[in-house]
C-alpha cells in the first residue's frame, strides 16, 4: 500500500480516496464507543498528518509545518471530527431507543466515588466537542431535527 500512496502517477485526490476507503475505515472502527482524552486526540491527529506527510514523500527532517503540509494536500483536519460526529450519531441513537445501552449511558454507579481525579467519561467528552453539557446532549437527541444540526456543527 505505501508504493500506492507515495506514486507520483497517481493524483493526490486519488490517493486521498483511498486513504479515506482503506486507511481510516481501519483507523475507525469501532470508534463510536471510545472515550478520548487529550493524548489520544493528539495522537490521531499526528497520525493523519503523517499520513498526509508519506503521501507528499515529506521527511522529518524537512522544515514543513503541518498548516503547510494540509495545504499542500489541499485539505484541514477532518479525523477527529469525523470520529466525534459518529460518537454523536451513535449517543442520539441510543438515547432514542428505550435499552439497557441507554440505561448504562445515563446511569449512575451507587457508593462513594473513588480516591484522586475522576475520569472523564464518555458523554463528558462528547459534550465538550459539541459545545454543550451532557444534560443538554440527552434532552436534544430527542428531537432528530435538532440534533442533527448538533452533530454536524461538531467543532474541535
Amino acid at each position: 500500500m505505501s508504493s500506492t500512496f507515495t506514486n507520483k502517477q497517481l493524483e493526490n485526490d486519488t490517493k486521498k480516496r483511498l486513504m479515506k476507503c482503506y486507511i481510516w475505515s481501519v483507523l475507525t472502527y469501532g470508534c463510536e464507543s471510545w472515550t478520548l482524552s487529550k493524548r489520544d486526540e493528539s495522537r490521531l491527529e499526528a497520525m493523519e498528518l503523517w499520513i498526509y506527510r508519506r503521501m507528499k514523500k515529506i521527511s522529518w527532517i524537512d522544515k514543513k509545518t503541518n498548516k503547510e503540509v494540509l495545504e499542500m494536500m489541499g485539505e484541514e483536519r477532518r479525523l477527529l471530527k469525523i470520529i466525534r460526529q459518529r460518537q454523536l450519531r451513535f449517543v442520539g441513537h441510543i438515547i432514542r431507543e428505550e435499552s439497557i445501552e441507554k440505561l448504562s449511558l445515563e446511569g449512575r454507579v451507587e457508593g462513594c466515588r473513588s480516591r484522586g481525579r475522576q475520569r472523564q467519561d464518555f458523554l463528558q467528552g462528547l459534550a465538550t466537542a459539541a459545545g454543550t453539557n451532557s444534560v443538554e446532549i440527552l434532552r436534544l437527541a430527542q428531537d432528530r431535527n435538532g440534533f442533527r444540526s448538533m452533530v454536524a456543527n461538531v467543532r474541535l
